[in-house]
């Protein structure tokens, strides 16, 4: 398996340094340390307070990943999107259902212009995060509701993206029977997509075994490989926010040596339970964030910027090794 890593998080915050091996390094070093060459960034409306679409890209190349190839994850929203926020950008102009759609469409075809001028390689795109509970809130709530959307935004991602992998990217890892119900909608109604995207923290999702169980009933319903687009873990016990308040598996501790242990583990299970059915590359979130007090306890460095442990078997290859 090879561990990639979603920079959306870092986007956001001032380009900071990071020691590694007691050298001061820059992103882009930091990335081919650990070897990863495939980075999952989020993209969001034009007009976002958070992170505008140019402003993403200018970013990404500012830090130095223009020669990493691109996992394009669009949030349909002005801020994040996931299984309790999927709200409409505020600048889209519609009355009806029909318009709703022209504003999707546009949307889209704004964003895969903008990344195809860069001329960055796109290995892997996905409309929607996690999209359980629908998009377009509170037009699109219902899988029945927006099947019809997703079908026409895969259409778009195969004109513009032809060689991307499309995933199709839900938090459903906490239930086999609700993976599989929503699965089969989208394989009864003839979604094309490539691989099934999962999102897996233990103390949103369950215990391994549970993972374990959806992953395999999803891959043998579907056909498809799945693809962990989201995984972490904490580094320490400091609760500074109720986002990340209580993540743990078992009784791995919240620590440095916690992290390292808890990810070893992980690989370990995949690697024997699961990888038959696992697409060959996973995600770590916010593995670089550590200077935003919200996202930095999941980070593979310190408050300081000091790698952790857990970076280190990253850089030695361990995850390739499994």
């Amino acid at each position: 398996m090879k561990l990639q890593a979603d920079a959306t998080t870092y986007l956001l915050d001032s380009p900071v340094p990071f020691y590694v091996n007691g050298n001061m390094l820059g992103l882009a070093e930091v990335l081919d340390r650990a070897t990863i060459d495939c980075l999952r960034v989020s993209f969001f409306a034009p007009n976002s307070p958070l992170l505008p679409v140019q402003r993403t890209l200018d970013l990404f190349g500012q830090a130095g990943m223009q020669q990493k190839s691109l996992y394009l994850c669009v949030h349909c929203s002005d801020t994040w999107a996931d299984p309790s926020h999927q709200d409409i950008p505020a600048s889209w102009n519609f009355s009806n259902i029909k318009q709703l759609k022209s504003c999707f469409i546009d949307y889209l075809i704004s964003i895969f212009e903008a990344v195809q001028s860069t001329n960055i390689n796109v290995r892997y795109v996905q409309v929607g995060n996690e999209i359980s509970n629908g998009l377009l809130w509170p037009y699109l709530s219902s899988p029945y509701e927006y099947v019809d959307f997703i079908k026409t935004a895969h259409y778009l991602c195969r004109q513009y993206f032809p060689s991307a992998r499309i995933v199709l990217h839900t938090d459903l890892s906490y239930s086999a029977e609700k993976a599989c119900e929503w699965y089969a909608l989208m394989e009864k109604r003839k979604v094309d997509y490539d691989l099934v995207g999962l999102s897996y923290y233990p103390v949103w999702h369950g215990p391994l075994k549970q993972l374990k169980k959806t992953v395999t009933d999803v891959a043998q319903l579907t056909g498809k490989k799945i693809i962990l687009c989201e995984i972490g873990y904490m580094h320490t016990e400091q609760k500074t926010s109720a986002w990340f308040g209580h993540w743990k598996c078992d009784d791995i501790p919240y620590s440095p040596e916690g992290q390292q242990a808890y990810l070893k583990h992980f690989s370990t299970f995949i690697q024997h339970h699961i990888r038959p059915c696992l697409h060959p590359e996973m995600f770590y979130w916010g593995m670089c964030s550590y200077n935003n007090e919200e996202h930095y306890p999941v980070a593979l460095f310190d408050p300081h910027g000091h790698a952790l442990p857990a970076f280190y078997d990253i850089n030695r290859g361990v995850w390739e090794q499994q």
